[in-house]
């Protein structure tokens, strides 16, 4: 059985490789790299574009200006208040709590999934289901084959705001041919739910998750149409 320092682990690591790789580029040499694989044949480019392509990174891996901004960036999320971010969290879930305990279906939830759509889009909605056998998730993956998702019990809207967390990556969204905009989102969305698993934590240890009759109890998390992370389990 899965327990929740092995789960807090695996959190950590999911978004540490991922600041690991981050902190090592800058954006002028993420262009050097994608011009170094065009040159070396690395990267084939379609519709006789690879001359002009080539030309613009070698101008854009000679412009810094946005090395200063993406460390700022990194910055920002090792400056994260990550105590008052649990805190925050630890208020939005006894919201759902209590959401839970009010509709008197409470006794037939084994599993909770949280939902989030795309970056900008900061609310979450809640999936609560029945009484079956849950799977443990080292990796995040697909999992409908391994679940009966319609044994739905309850579906909460409009939940759980991840604005504070996920800090605001436009500035990154239109530098051209670089897509690191949504990598940095993912950092932030990755951290997230770190401070989710550790807000759970605190919640159990009050007694706020005393409501759970159900066990093991399972807390999952997902981006709309992406794969499944396990969050926290209550055995």
């Amino acid at each position: 059985m899965m327990d929740n320092p092995k789960i807090l682990k695996l959190l950590e690591r999911q978004r540490d490789i991922l600041f690991d790789k981050l902190k090592g580029a800058s954006i002028s040499g993420l262009y050097k790299e994608q011009y170094a694989d065009i040159k070396a044949g690395r990267v084939f480019v379609f519709d006789n574009g690879e001359r002009r392509m080539l030309n613009d990174l070698k101008k854009l891996s000679k412009e810094t200006s946005h090395d200063t901004l993406y460390e700022d960036k990194l910055a920002e999320y090792l400056q994260l208040d990550n105590n008052a971010l649990v805190s925050y969290f630890q208020n939005e879930l006894d919201k759902v709590f209590k959401q839970i305990i009010g509709s008197g279906r409470q006794d037939e939830i084994q599993a909770l999934f949280i939902e989030y759509d795309y970056y900008y889009h900061f609310t979450s909605s809640i999936t609560c289901c029945g009484r079956q056998e849950y799977p443990s998730i080292e990796e995040p993956r697909y999992i409908s084959n391994e679940y009966d998702y319609n044994k739905q019990i309850l579906f909460l809207d409009k939940v759980i705001n991840f604005k504070l967390a996920w800090v605001d990556c436009e500035e990154f969204s239109n530098l051209d041919y670089l897509e690191i905009n949504y990598q940095l989102e993912d950092l932030f969305k990755l951290h997230s739910r770190v401070l989710i698993h550790k807000a759970i934590e605190i919640l159990n240890d009050e007694g706020k998750m005393n409501f759970v009759k159900i066990r093991p109890f399972t807390f999952y998390i997902k981006e709309h149409d992406s794969e499944v992370m396990i969050l926290y389990r209550l055995n």
